[in-house]
């Protein structure tokens, strides 16, 4: 059967990828582009596309989605990764192979070996007993940048020291991502539902809290977007 490697973007598949390139593996790489990575995860993605092999499907936009259904990807129902992410890999795999995921031999409690309608999932990381540190060393022995941590800009999983960084680095992401979480709420006012923040508070709030208060209206350190929200 054929091994397709699922491809993300940061160091673990990454380090996947050059690992199994390393042990003789054959494999297809893939990877789902949902259009709502950081703009350092695409960059990364492009530099190495140019030198390795690299399949992209494109499912659509995780961000447009939420916003046609007044929705804000969930921390308890992960739709966001099954919809944009399983889904489509699945049906461009064939039923009977082999998918090849990143985790780390730190993350092996995380990890089970099972068949789904004849995918079978493998840890090629695990098998190799390669950790996160590992995963460094395996990309930077191939002479490439270590990548950025891969996830969306709107994951409600990300941690707070992502989200003031998405805020200084990448204000008009942060704005759409706060315009998602106010339109998600507006409509759950209207339906007399509570509102709903995947953080426990407003992104702004939580993004902003004890900062120095002169430091943020210093536009090097929070650069305001264009809307100026």
């Amino acid at each position: 059967m054929k091994n397709y490697l699922s491809f993300g973007g940061g160091v673990n598949s990454v380090a996947l990828y050059l690992h199994c390139l390393d042990e003789g593996w054959d494999f297809e790489a893939v990877f789902v582009d949902h259009e709502t990575d950081w703009p350092e995860t695409y960059e990364y993605v492009e530099m190495f596309k140019s030198k390795y092999p690299l399949t992209v499907l494109k499912p659509g936009s995780v961000y447009d989605y939420s916003w046609g259904y007044k929705m804000f990807p969930s921390r308890r129902y992960r739709w966001c990764t099954r919809i944009f992410k399983q889904i489509p890999f699945n049906k461009y795999a064939p039923k009977e192979c082999f998918i090849l995921l990143g985790f780390d031999y730190g993350e092996r409690y995380r990890a089970k070996i099972y068949t789904d309608k004849g995918r079978e999932y493998r840890y090629p990381l695990i098998e190799s007993e390669i950790t996160r540190d590992d995963c460094k060393q395996i990309i930077k022995n191939h002479d490439l940048p270590v990548p950025m941590r891969s996830g969306c800009f709107i994951c409600p999983f990300q941690r707070v020291g992502q989200l003031r960084e998405l805020r200084k680095k990448h204000p008009e992401l942060f704005c759409k991502l706060e315009q998602l979480e106010n339109r998600n709420n507006e409509h759950r006012e209207r339906m007399d539902k509570k509102p709903y923040y995947s953080f426990k508070k407003p992104v702004r709030e939580v993004a902003e809290r004890n900062i120095n208060q002169r430091r943020l209206f210093e536009r090097d350190e929070y650069p305001p977007c264009e809307c100026w929200l």
